[in-house]
């Protein structure tokens, strides 16, 4: 049996690897992250149910897929996402959240590394969720120069984060 700590420190420990899977359940970050709360509440709850840490997340991930399917059924009628065979090998092969770490490290370090006007293409797509056309605008660039730079960008993080990553299992 896990104590109520050990399962509240594993799941804000997961939180980032749990959202995103709810999340590709969702399609929703927002909703991705109510689905957090609400695993995190039952979770606690039930504390006594959980042999181990691998038990608890698996039970959440499950959980918390079913509770999202749930959200989306009663707020469109029915779910039209991922199938049950797909969401299942995603949970199979979610990565572990060492592996998250180290991933989260390397795309930091390479981000710095990139200009600062890259940076604010970044934050205005990604973090600001704003489309291409609007980030065109905010820019004062065409909306094909916007979106040549994002890819440009996307193959230059991603070899980036690639090298960062054979140099750190290298070591």
């Amino acid at each position: 049996m896990l104590p109520p700590e050990t399962i509240t420190a594993t799941l804000l420990a997961e939180r980032l690897p749990l959202t995103a899977f709810f999340a590709s359940v969702t399609r929703d970050f927002h909703l991705a992250e109510d689905v957090f709360q609400e695993v995190c509440v039952k979770a606690v709850a039930r504390a006594d149910s959980f042999e181990t840490t691998a038990h608890l997340m698996n039970w959440a991930r499950l959980s918390g897929k079913n509770r999202a399917i749930d959200i989306l059924r009663a707020r469109d009628g029915r779910y039209v996402g991922l199938s049950d065979e797909m969401l299942a090998l995603l949970a199979d092969e979610w990565p572990e959240q060492s592996r998250v770490d180290v991933m989260q490290e390397a795309l930091g370090q390479c981000v710095e590394q990139i200009t600062p006007n890259n940076r604010e293409l970044l934050r205005l797509r990604y973090f600001e969720r704003r489309n291409c056309t609007d980030v065109a605008a905010i820019m004062g660039r065409k909306i094909e120069t916007v979106y040549q730079a994002l890819a440009r960008l996307h193959k230059a993080l991603g070899d980036c984060i690639r090298a960062r990553l054979q140099t750190e299992s290298a070591s």
